[in-house]
């Protein structure tokens, strides 16, 4: 078989992504090129429709088969990328594929089912940043409901007329297993969506008999179910973005031979083992054998195997470290042996860098831009889309202004920041709050609560006049503690905490808690939906500073913290209320110091399938540090602005930090930072509407 080098490599992935048919037609080979020519002996993916950023990814192997190995490492799906981190933190490199599982337990466990959405969103940070993304399921047993535990389900039993029941169509274990199957794909239809190439390892260790898919030889048995699950995937949910990895364990006294499990070569593109124990020689080849010329890799591994194992078997293209054993199976000296191997590669390695900067790269141009420039939102309004187009635009080149207002007043601000400097914000900014306390202006000696609606009312009236004199709408929710009922205080309730049990109840789906927050939800989405009946986009800013501990929603880590809370606001809003006129941006609190600073912002991101923009609020006025890195790195390319809540900064602000897209101005400092306002309204990256758009 003829195989090219990495750097041929990198030329050749523009012209396979460019010149590869959409999803759903055959692939047509190459016409002409030396390279081109190259490129048709390379194995075909098994899936006749696979994307080209698969095909891309399966070339890329063979490619270096026989040459170099990739390091990989997994990770718990509740651990986010805690043990790809470790790689690093002990040998200075990453490893070149990030591993994730999509779990089956339930809560805070490592395998927690909850952490599915999050995991996604890191398995698109990490292959933004060059990583080869590899998954693994450890299915529940169809028989049983997620979540379960490990040992009851995972490693649970079916029967013999069970599995007969499951692989006949129609019957009813056979639609559980379906319904099962179908959470999983849309998982990875997302992936397809964003155009992550995926290798999925399907039932793995199918010839061991310690989980409820293994252990059945013969074409009826665990090969069958593969095949089962291929089909469903390729033929119903079209997730052409899959790679098709296949995986045994080592055979011994619990694990049979390999050939007996083999689902046949239409449907694996990459044969791979796990070894625990010796790196003996028949494995590679006996794996070589099955193969036929297709990749092999070593699917997990606890001890890393060495240089010299790896110079003796050359031809596994990976070797994957699992999860905690990065540090229990190796010591710092063999791991480091292995990582700074010249037969192996880091992500960060020309070898695969290239390739892999060369996939994503064309992936841009066949799509017309980078995949992160379609909102979050499904079906969004054209308007909205427009917005966010807006601000991809200014990213790096200019900075729109914006002004802040208050609900009692709500063009006040603008107003006099256009007095003040003789320009109108680009940005109008205003709180969409339920406003609290009572009428002060009234003459009556027993004055009437506010009306929240009334002031709803006069907020959308004003966004929508904003909004015909060309501004951006933007607009920040503060909501009350939902325990409480109109206090006296709003400001108090909203800066109250709940209790531990109080949080648990509010997230959870039909508790009385739960169903007080969904009203408060729903109360506010008639004003959302007329603004976008009005044609009126809005950037929205719910729940901000989830990282500070300002809120009753923030300073709560982990997966049921203040990150689900706006995840789940984003799911009322979208799918229960049907608001689509949204550029949902996520604001955290610049990360501070001691006990009671503002955590580090990863703890805190609902994930990049929730968030079209970020905005840091940034109460000083710049400093010896560039602030605006703190999100580049979160938000991988996605617009980012500052709200500047303390100090107006100095001019060069912008200059120096040139990444933000926008700035809000607070409305205190309208009437306090007036001069420092008026210097920076002039400096040259600043963008603000044409005076003679404006209405005062």
């Amino acid at each position: 078989m003829r195989r090219v080098g990495a750097t041929s490599f990198v030329a050749l992935a523009g012209i396979l992504l460019c010149t590869a048919s959409a999803p759903g037609q055959q692939q047509r080979p190459p016409q002409s090129g030396s390279e081109s020519s190259q490129a048709a002996n390379w194995p075909a993916p098994v899936n006749p429709h696979a994307t080209p950023e698969a095909r891309a990814l399966l070339q890329f192997l063979d490619s270096i088969s026989g040459k170099y190995t990739l390091t990989g490492q997994h990770n718990y799906p509740n651990d986010s990328s805690r043990w790809t981190d470790r790689a690093y933190d002990l040998t200075g490199k990453y490893p070149a594929l990030f591993g994730q599982d999509f779990g089956f337990s339930a809560g805070d466990d490592k395998d927690s089912v909850e952490s599915r959405p999050a995991m996604i969103a890191e398995v698109e940070r990490q292959y933004a940043h060059g990583s080869v993304i590899a998954l693994t399921w450890h299915a529940v047993r169809p028989t049983d409901d997620e979540p379960v535990t490990f040992h009851d389900s995972v490693q649970g039993h079916l029967t013999d007329f069970e599995w007969h029941e499951l692989l006949t169509p129609d019957t009813a274990l056979y639609k559980r297993w379906c319904a099962q199957v179908d959470v999983i794909a849309g998982y990875l239809s997302q992936l397809r969506d964003a155009h992550v190439p995926v290798l999925f390892r399907a039932y793995h260790e199918m010839n061991g008999g310690w989980f409820w898919w293994g252990g059945r030889p013969g074409q009826d048995g665990s090969a069958a179910l593969y095949r089962q699950l291929w089909d469903r995937f390729v033929n119903v949910h079209h997730l052409d973005n899959i790679v098709w990895v296949w995986n045994v364990n080592t055979p011994g006294n619990n694990a049979g031979p390999i050939a007996g499990y083999y689902p046949g070569s239409q449907y694996v593109d990459v044969l791979t083992i796990d070894i625990y124990g010796e790196f003996m020689p028949e494995y590679q080849t006996d794996m070589l054998a099955l193969a036929a010329g297709k990749p092999i890799a070593m699917g997990e591994v606890g001890a890393a195997p060495t240089p010299e194992i790896l110079a003796a078997q050359p031809r596994w293209t990976y070797f994957m470290g699992w999860s905690q054993l990065v540090d229990l199976s190796n010591t710092p000296d063999s791991l480091n042996a292995i990582y700074h191997s010249s037969r192996v590669l880091t992500r960060d390695d020309a070898a695969i860098a290239q390739p892999m900067a060369a996939i994503r790269q064309a992936t841009a141009e066949r799509t017309g831009g980078h995949p992160s420039g379609t909102l979050v939102t499904d079906n969004a309004t054209k308007e909205a889309q427009a917005l966010l187009a807006r601000l991809y635009a200014v990213s790096g080149n200019s900075t729109l202004s914006g002004q802040d207002n208050t609900p009692e007043a709500p063009a006040a601000a603008t107003n006099a920041a256009f007095a003040l400097t003789r320009k109108t914000p680009a940005i109008y900014g205003e709180e969409l709050a339920i406003v609290t306390g009572t009428d002060t202006n009234s003459s009556s000696t027993n004055p009437a609560p506010l009306n929240p609606a009334s002031f709803r009312r006069a907020i959308v009236e004003e966004a929508k006049r904003q909004h015909a004199t060309g501004a951006i709408v933007a607009l920040t929710w503060r909501p009350l503690r939902p325990t409480d009922d109109q206090p006296a205080d709003g400001s108090r309730s909203v800066r109250s905490q709940l209790t531990d049990f109080e949080w648990s109840e509010l997230l959870t789906s039909g508790t009385d808690l739960n169903k007080r927050w969904c009203d408060q939800v729903d109360e506010i989405a008639p004003s959302l939906k007329t603004l976008a009946d009005a044609g009126v986009p809005v950037l929205w800013q719910p729940y901000p500073e989830p990282n500070s501990k300002k809120y009753w929603w923030s300073g709560r880590r982990g997966v049921r913290g203040s990150a689900e809370l706006y995840r789940q606001l984003f799911d009322r809003l979208v799918n229960h209320d049907g608001v689509r006129n949204l550029v949902w941006t996520w604001e955290a609190a610049a990360p501070g110091f001691g006990p009671n600073g503002p955590g580090p912002l990863e703890d805190y991101f609902p994930g990049l399938l929730y968030v079209d923009a970020l905005e840091l609020n940034s109460a000083g006025g710049g400093g010896r540090f560039r602030t605006d890195v703190f999100l580049a790195g979160i938000g991988l390319g996605k617009p980012i602005g500052v709200a500047l809540s303390g100090i107006v900064p100095a001019p060069d602000f912008f200059s120096q930090q040139p990444d933000w897209a926008w700035f809000l101005v607070s409305p205190q400092a309208v009437t306090t930072q007036g001069p420092a306002l008026q210097v920076l309204y002039q400096d040259a990256r600043v963008a603000s509407l044409p005076v003679a758009t404006a209405a005062h």
